[in-house]
């Protein structure tokens, strides 16, 4: 009996240390994980007011939000494509009368130093609209509202060389492309309140409603890529919404992942060669292909590809959407910025960045909207 009770303490001893051993190496990964991610992006709390106030932030500061900035949001390739069937829902009477915007008075012109840039960033707007009762579209007063506090911010404050809205301007499922032309006329209203520069970047869902010609139609512009100088900076805009055999990506034909086409990375490095400046680039998908976490994506297809050109012709920073994630890492010299939308990443509604480059520093700070209704400011660091 005696050895029976001794062998048994002996099993049940060396069930513990297993398990044990292997609660202490799963606790050792996680927290090397988690302390690798956090390491990514440094978050330091602005107040939103204009004069940047620490001290007077109050004590809602949502520590897990804040230690979790850099936290991997997964998104569904099946939810994506089964979201673009094309049955339409019935049409929504709305009682509001259309948006009139306010035009802004002119900005006060702040003075320009050529090795400076100040842009102001905001991606994957999504907007919807109704029908009001004379059938004309009216955008939902959610999107109105944080599209104007990005504007008034941007003209009455930060003032930057340009505004830019990096594409995803309207959701596009189950919607007309005389729908989504109107959407786009709207938002582009609402962003006509100032005199402040704006460019514009097509996403996969502006194209499921509209094709890149309607989209340039609508927003009054003639290019989906584009390239131009401000101060010591040079600009380009790339157009990542073709299919794997470089066609154009249009409603009922999209391409989730995103692609270059070979007639666009000809651009870039012609763009590239031909400039000794600061180089920018932006495009709707984050080109982040073997990134820890992000090689999973895929995004877009051949991204491997494009930094290789970027570390190759010394791009200074890379900005991106779609993904609704928060990311900031340099690679080989380069620095990517992933920002997320408006609405669809829960813990950042209403985010926009005011982003400044100055003797080859990059400052960004990320506004969003807290519980209470109240804008918040990040100061978003790299390593």
């Amino acid at each position: 009996m005696f050895k029976i009770k001794f062998n048994l303490i002996i099993i049940i001893s060396i069930v513990l240390f297993f398990v044990s051993s292997a609660f202490s190496a799963h606790r050792y990964f996680n927290n090397k994980k988690d302390k690798a991610v956090k390491e990514n992006i440094k978050v330091e709390i602005i107040n939103g007011k204009s004069n940047y106030d620490i001290e007077n932030i109050d004590k809602e500061i949502e520590e897990e939000a804040l230690e979790s900035d850099a936290e991997q949001i997964k998104i569904s390739q099946q939810e994506e494509v089964e979201s673009t069937e094309t049955t339409e829902e019935p049409e929504k009477i709305v009682e509001n009368p259309p948006v009139t915007p306010t035009i802004l008075s002119s900005p006060t012109v702040k003075k320009n130093n050529p090795d400076e840039l100040r842009i102001g960033f905001i991606t994957d707007l999504h907007v919807g609209s109704d029908s009001d009762k004379t059938g004309s579209r009216v955008l939902r007063p959610d999107f109105v509202s944080k599209i104007n506090h990005f504007i008034e911010k941007m003209n009455n404050s930060f003032v930057p060389n340009f505004i830019i809205a990096n594409g995803d301007i309207i959701e596009g499922t189950k919607i007309s492309a005389d729908k989504g032309m109107a959407e786009l006329l709207l938002v582009k209203k609402l962003f006509n309140r100032t005199t402040l520069k704006k460019y514009w970047v097509a996403g996969n869902h502006d194209l499921r409603s509209v094709n890149k010609k309607q989209f340039m139609q609508s927003l009054d512009i003639d290019y989906v890529n584009k390239a131009f100088e401000v101060g010591n900076h040079k600009i380009i805009i790339l157009d990542s919404n073709f299919t794997k055999d470089d066609k154009d990506v249009v409603p009922g034909d999209g391409y989730i992942r995103g692609h270059i086409s070979e007639k666009q990375i000809k651009f870039l490095e012609k763009e590239l060669k031909n400039t000794d400046k600061k180089t920018i680039i932006f495009m709707h998908h984050p080109p982040l292909w073997g990134i820890d976490e992000k090689s999973k994506f895929g995004l877009p297809d051949n991204a491997k590809r494009l930094q290789e050109i970027f570390s190759q012709n010394k791009v200074f920073a890379v900005f991106a959407g779609h993904i609704e994630d928060l990311f900031l890492k340099e690679i080989n010299g380069v620095k990517y910025f992933v920002s997320p939308g408006i609405v669809k990443n829960e813990k950042y509604q209403g985010t926009f960045s005011e982003i400044t480059i100055k003797k080859g520093k990059m400052i960004i700070d990320m506004n969003y909207l807290k519980n209470d209704g109240t804008y918040r400011a990040v100061r978003i660091n790299e390593d």
